[in-house]
């Protein structure tokens, strides 16, 4: 079997618990869409997993899954997960013990941690070529060929046997990474918010300290995209007050575009001191989760 390993979008450090970036995670969003030629409804947006992963849908009997992905991309694990990963369960967690769908955060921890433990996914040296290990190469035409026919339906025995089991099934409780993923879901989306609202912080002190020699057009313009960043990654963090965190960015970033400034000076003082306030706040709150879970990693590493 060869071991074949290829970078895509990470680089060597990055796990795939937590995005380490607000700008990044919008990158990595698009490039995700560019490199796979999936549509966005075809994948997530939730930065608690540090790429995109394909949403698994019911297809109709001879077709395939993942039809309308480059075939030069069906390389990588995330395209042949198993149906037990591939899918939500149902968790008793609505009211009385009601059944509800895992989330998509849940759902990403849970995806995470499966790939990183079983060595699908490498921190320091990126995804296991999938086709690779049954001898079948994306940078040969021929070999592209016969992909994109098995994605048309077409009868393929090699490619119909690959199982990402062999190398998920590797603890004794096959629950494991789902009572991981509910045991972290919280305090890991408050290390992510507390980490997307620090990077946005850094956006816009960079525009400050470079004020006096950009133009206010431009000042504008990157408050703007950090307040649409953040309506869209850090809407679900609660506010003390009546206005709530989606309306609060859609009116800084209203007032970026088209309130009235005439210096730069004056509208650091204005929408972007505001926005400042916010993420100091929201950064400051959830610290603490970012701190525990690298006491818990290391804690993990030493055992």
């Amino acid at each position: 079997m060869d071991i074949k390993r290829r970078r895509m979008l990470t680089e060597p450090g990055d796990t795939l618990l937590l995005s380490k970036s607000s700008m990044d995670t919008a990158f990595r969003f698009t490039k995700w869409q560019e490199l796979t030629g999936l549509t966005p409804d075809r994948f997530t947006a939730d930065p608690i997993c540090s790429v995109p992963l394909p949403i698994y849908t019911q297809v109709a009997p001879g077709t395939r899954q993942f039809a309308s992905v480059k075939p030069e991309m069906m390389w990588h694990p995330l395209f042949w997960l198993p149906p037990r990963l591939a899918g939500r369960y149902n968790l008793p967690s609505g009211p009385n013990g009601a059944l509800e769908v895992e989330s998509t955060t849940m759902w990403s921890i849970r995806v995470a941690l499966e790939l990183t433990a079983s060595g699908l996914y490498s921190i320091e040296d990126g995804w296991l070529d999938i086709l690779a290990t049954v001898g079948i190469d994306v940078e040969n035409e021929v070999d592209l060929a016969r992909i994109e026919e098995w994605q048309a339906g077409g009868v393929d025995d090699l490619l119909d046997s690959i199982d990402l089991d062999l190398y998920l099934a590797l603890e004794k409780n096959p629950n494991w990474a789902l009572q991981s993923a509910m045991a972290l879901t919280e305090p890991a989306t408050h290390a992510q918010w507390a980490i997307l609202a620090d990077s946005l912080m850094e956006v816009i002190m960079d525009a400050r300290d470079e004020a006096d020699t950009t133009p206010l057009r431009e000042v504008r313009e990157t408050l703007a995209v950090v307040a649409s960043l953040a309506g869209i990654q850090l809407d679900e963090v609660p506010t003390d007050d009546e206005e709530p965190a989606q309306e609060f960015w859609d009116r800084v970033e209203l007032e970026a575009r088209d309130g009235i400034y005439s210096t730069v000076d004056e509208f650091l003082a204005g929408p972007a001191a505001e926005a400042m306030g916010w993420l100091t706040l929201t950064r400051d709150t959830y610290w603490e989760s970012v701190e525990d879970l690298k006491t818990l990693q290391a804690t993990e590493v030493a055992a």
